[in-house]
């Protein structure tokens, strides 16, 4: 997908939507990769036997998905610096989920916007909530040599080489 430079300007209060309905499917996948194997989230009699009453989906498949709203605000890339969560709600396997990111900070001089996080069920309950410090300077220079960058645990690599870049 061809990325559009130089990329939006950002304002504080813009926002992004990413909605999802949550399958079992998912959460099976998401165990697989975490590991987290909870029965709480895998098994749907063991949720229904709990003090929960539900099969739920693991908090940090919430606090994942959050990350898709973030993507989508900050495109065409960003690489977190900080991020914060806090559960409010536990959430059924099967409901959707609306992950909103919005921006409430922006710090140019360090090249970091301040993102709030929320996310809702269908019912319009507030699932989960937090904060996500991203380090845009990767992608907000313009520059056409950039367009070949991606983010991979914060450190910045040409997608062509194993060169490092440093944002120090």
């Amino acid at each position: 997908m061809e990325m559009s430079y130089p990329p939006k300007i950002l304002h504080v209060g813009d926002f992004a939507l990413f909605p999802k309905t949550v399958s079992a499917s998912d959460v099976t996948l998401f165990a697989g990769v975490s590991g987290d194997m909870n029965p709480l989230y895998l098994n749907e009699t063991y949720g229904q036997h709990s003090s929960y009453k539900m099969r739920l989906v693991p908090p940090m498949l919430i606090a994942s998905m959050m990350g898709g709203a973030v993507n989508r605000l900050l495109r065409p890339s960003s690489c977190p610096v900080e991020r914060r969560f806090s559960v409010r709600k536990p959430m059924q396997v099967g409901d959707t989920l609306t992950t909103r990111a919005e921006v409430r900070e922006i710090d140019e001089e360090k090249g970091q916007v301040r993102v709030e996080l929320t996310a809702y069920n269908a019912a319009g309950e507030l699932v989960m909530q937090g904060e996500s410090v991203e380090d845009v300077r990767m992608c907000r220079g313009g520059a056409r040599e950039r367009r070949k960058m991606i983010c991979m645990s914060c450190n910045c690599f040409k997608a062509a080489g194993s060169s490092s870049i440093s944002f120090n």
